[in-house]
């Protein structure tokens, strides 16, 4: 039964996801414009970005730079990294990978919770089958 538990927990996990894609309106400082171009002001180089063009292409990319209104990008799933640049009007939505803090403190809450029974759980048994 502690092989399941651990095997449970390695799943649990696994599938937690402690960074997410957020919308540009939702990274600080937050604001109510709909404006991309506003938005796009708030990106770092080096931020890890979701392009959502119009024509339906989805592009990942390393952002690097927004100069008369084109945004520039490394693609990430190309093998070197090639430069892409995207005019600012083509693109529908940009999304942007950072760390989701509630998620975090939710899987680390779990891990500790269940690593604390597991372990007392198994002490229980090994005192059990010590006395027998």
């Amino acid at each position: 039964i502690i092989r399941l538990i651990g095997i449970l927990f390695l799943v649990l996990m696994l599938s937690q996801s402690c960074k997410t894609y957020k919308n540009l309106e939702k990274i600080k400082p937050k604001s109510e414009s709909t404006s991309l171009a506003e938005g796009l002001q708030k990106l770092k180089s080096g931020n890890r970005i979701k392009v959502f063009e119009k024509n339906g292409n989805i592009r990942t990319l390393d952002y690097v730079n927004t100069e008369e209104g084109i945004l520039k990008g490394l693609e990430v799933k190309k093998p070197k990294g090639e430069m892409i640049s995207i005019k600012v009007e083509d693109i529908e939505q940009v999304q942007v990978k950072k760390a989701d803090v509630k998620s975090t403190a939710i899987s680390t809450g779990l891990a500790v919770t269940i690593g604390a029974l597991a372990f007392v759980f198994g002490l229980l048994l090994y005192r059990g089958s010590m006395s027998s």
